[in-house]
């Protein structure tokens, strides 16, 4: 999730961005570069001058089919998404990225622990409506490229849990289980983008190590040492088959002071989670994806979204904070999903992408704030399932029909599947 942007600080933002380009435009041409070597053909940078370019609009379209309470939606989103590059120096570069966006889609009508419009969640929770600067950092590769730094305002849920298959939403799967976990299992960070520094080694072609460190509280730019959220990943490369894969084991650490012991105790808790992420090409065009990842099950997590004085919960002793059984998070112990990608080649559409997946998000039944007897009776592991076929007209637009399935809904076997089916436009230039 991302903090809400005043007015001003998003124009000077966009102010300060437009200067750049316009820095770079009059000292080069214009010319346009190849497509990123291991982008998939999504990105299509441009050069101006020293400065590197790339961006895309995002529009979804939505509708349900049993949605019990509140009844079927149609709806629609639509995200922006700018990307500045510039080299200052022959082993680095500082990269600025820019987001907005409007709808928060079918999110709000369909009660799952994971969504079914990841993108529109990432900025409509955030109202970035006005164009914000979501990263901005430098990038530097050192010791013949085996040593790599990003550090500066990061998205720090990238630097971990990637997929060659499930990891863009603009791109691959809408699910958010299906793009990446943080969110669906473990907490995301208070404001998802975060200032933070991420470091990657890689001691031979077949391996490579990250690591990640960040302040996940608030906007994270206060107090910036303390409340620790880190993230360490091992990926393992091994070239089966002569086929590329990717086989990432990782943990995360997350210290912020918004945990609390299952049993309603004041005592503030850390969180840990594990987790692996698993692609592999198998031949050409067909590639699969394994993930799954756990965390510790012996901890809630809240927040006082709220912030009123009913007293419906416990009260935080330590800070004097009021927490509502509503605002309990942590409902899901552990997860695991897995799918196929077929490339349009099998069938002389280079083009076009199938991607095919299902994943299960298995209950924590011991949170009984969550799972209350009276409010959930009969408790049921959620399970996603979704299908989209890719159509790949040219290198700047796609069009991609997408359907999923959702059971148990909210960890509650009594709620009725819910179909989702939609469309999604991508442009990129």
């Amino acid at each position: 999730m991302i903090c809400r942007k005043s007015l001003k600080k998003s124009i000077a933002a966009s102010a300060v961005a437009g200067a750049v380009v316009f820095s770079f435009m009059f000292t080069q041409p214009v010319t346009a570069q190849a497509e990123g070597e291991h982008d998939g053909g999504h990105i299509i940078p441009h050069e101006i001058g020293k400065l590197n370019i790339s961006g895309g609009i995002t529009s979804i379209l939505q509708g349900t089919s049993g949605i019990a309470d509140s009844g079927d939606v149609t709806d629609f989103t639509y995200t922006f998404d700018l990307n500045l590059e510039a080299a200052i120096s022959e082993k680095g570069k500082v990269a600025v990225a820019l987001e907005a966006g409007d709808g928060n889609g079918v999110n709000d009508n369909i009660p799952s622990l994971s969504i079914s419009n990841y993108d529109a969640y990432i900025t409509e929770s955030g109202g970035i409506v006005t164009p914000s600067v979501s990263q901005a950092y430098y990038e530097g590769s050192f010791l013949d490229g085996q040593l790599g730094l990003r550090v500066g305002k990061l998205d720090v849920h990238g630097c971990h849990d990637e997929n060659a298959y499930a990891n863009d939403e603009t791109d691959q799967f809408l699910t958010a289980m299906f793009t990446k976990y943080a969110g669906s299992i473990f907490p995301e960070l208070d404001s998802y983008y975060a200032p933070g520094i991420s470091l990657r080694y890689s001691p031979a072609e077949v391996a490579d190590i990250t690591l990640t460190a960040a302040n996940g509280v608030g906007s994270g730019f206060e107090d910036i040492t303390s409340n620790a959220y880190l993230g360490g990943q091992v990926n393992i490369k091994p070239n089966l088959m002569g086929r590329e894969g990717n086989f990432r084991f990782y943990a995360i650490y997350d210290a912020r002071n918004n945990y609390r012991d299952i049993d309603y105790s004041s005592k503030i808790e850390e969180n840990t989670a594990f987790g692996l992420s698993f692609d592999q090409e198998i031949s050409d065009g067909l590639g699969l994806f394994v993930r799954y990842a756990m965390q510790d099950d012996s901890v809630l997590a809240w927040s006082d979204v709220n912030g009123d004085d009913s007293v419906d919960g416990w009260v935080d002793t330590d800070s004097d904070s009021i927490v509502d059984t509503p605002e309990v998070l942590n409902p899901v112990k552990s997860a695991v999903s897995g799918g196929v990608s077929l490339n349009g080649s099998l069938w002389r559409r280079d083009q076009d992408v199938v991607g095919i997946a299902y994943g299960v998000l298995i209950n924590n039944k011991d949170n009984l704030a969550y799972f209350d007897s009276t409010v959930i009776p009969n408790p049921g592991d959620e399970s996603h399932f979704e299908v989209y076929y890719k159509l790949g007209f040219n290198d700047h637009f796609t069009l991609t029909p997408d359907l999923q399935v959702v059971t148990n809904a909210g960890g509650d076997a009594d709620n009725d599947t819910i179909t989702v089916y939609g469309l999604r436009a991508q442009m990129n230039f």
